[in-house]
């Protein structure tokens, strides 16, 4: 109630004075009677009339109408209806009676069902006009109350992919300072850009694609030293693969799966391809590795590494109806193939 006196008052008022002008003026032309008769009798009607309309909106609506108890709103509201019709009817013959002894008037039920009818179109209005409303403000809140859960949930799984990123560069790290220590510093430095993209960069909902690519090489290059020579290495970045921004984090969780299953041979080629290509406003994203046999490799439903399973909901919540996701497990390949379309 409160929040109608402060938000809608002014098209309340505005309707009420309208249709008190209108009512005044046309029965001033009807019954040829002065202006404050007119104004006094349909001021009393009016304001029976916005006691009926308010109790049903303010009182009846909120307890019964928005609980599904549609047969005791209806009653309930019919009740109200005839009530306050026979109250206005009594009180219009009343006034005029008084004005005008010598007129002969019907009785208060006879004049109760006309005002019954009028009554009965504007609380029609009325109740229309707030569940639309009402449904409007309801289906908005959902929409900000949904955004906000989706970006509660897209900030929790981005801070779900921290650890798994420090896990594996700081394993790897760790492998080059046994080998080289002058090549595990620069690792470090690489490293330390890495965590600041990932702390201060990915803050937004897109980035530009150059950042990416670019946390992407360093990641490339830190597993690539670990790795050595031990795997063969195809990482190509399209030369259109820019001047377009991408959801942060998105493409690193399908190499790092990459890295983290590749088959580990030693009497054949390891191998892993990443292509990143953009055309025609589709971007996509190819991963494959070759693997072990299937106890040593990720299953086709992203089980086999949190990252995954992480940026498979975020490419929902994003790109939903604008991406494709192929998962392809094979016996001697583990493939990904990704496409955003519109971006």
């Amino acid at each position: 109630m409160r929040s109608f006196f402060t938000k809608y008052k002014g098209v309340h008022i505005l309707f009420w004075v309208v249709s008190l002008i209108i009512w005044t003026y046309a029965t001033m032309n009807s019954y040829h009677v002065g202006v404050w008769e007119s104004l006094r009798n349909n001021g009393f009607w009016l304001i029976g009339q916005g006691i009926l309309v308010y109790t049903i909106l303010y009182w009846l609506m909120p307890r019964f109408f928005y609980s599904k108890r549609y047969w005791t709103f209806g009653l309930s509201s019919v009740a109200l209806l005839i009530v306050i019709s026979l109250l206005i009817s009594w009180l219009m013959t009343t006034l005029i009676q008084g004005d005008h002894p010598h007129v002969k008037l019907g009785s208060v039920l006879y004049f109760s069902f006309f005002i019954a009818i009028t009554n009965f179109y504007v609380c029609f209005f009325f109740i229309a006009a707030k569940a639309v409303k009402d449904k409007l403000e309801a289906d908005r809140h959902h929409r900000e109350a949904e955004k906000a859960r989706a970006e509660n949930e897209l900030r929790f799984l981005k801070s779900q992919m921290n650890p798994h990123f420090l896990f594996n560069a700081i394993n790897s790290i760790y492998v080059l300072i046994r080998k080289d220590q002058e090549m595990a510093a620069s690792t470090l430095a690489t490293f330390a850009d890495m965590l600041r993209y990932q702390l201060y960069e990915c803050n937004t909902e897109t980035i530009p694609v150059d950042r990416e690519v670019a946390y992407l090489n360093n990641y490339v290059q830190l597993e690539k030293i670990r790795k050595g020579n031990a795997l063969q290495l195809d990482y190509r970045v399209g030369e259109n693969v820019r001047h377009f921004a991408i959801a942060p984090l998105l493409v690193i969780p399908f190499v790092e799966n990459a890295f983290k299953y590749v088959s580990t041979y030693t009497q054949q080629t390891n191998h892993i391809r990443i292509h990143l290509d953009h055309q025609d406003g589709t971007f996509l994203l190819t991963v494959e590795n070759s693997v072990e046999p299937v106890l040593n490799r990720p299953l086709a439903n992203g089980a086999g590494g949190i990252g995954l399973e992480n940026v498979k909901r975020r490419l929902e919540l994003i790109y939903k109806g604008h991406y494709h996701l192929e998962i392809i497990p094979g016996d001697t390949i583990y493939k990904i193939i990704l496409t955003i379309k519109n971006i």
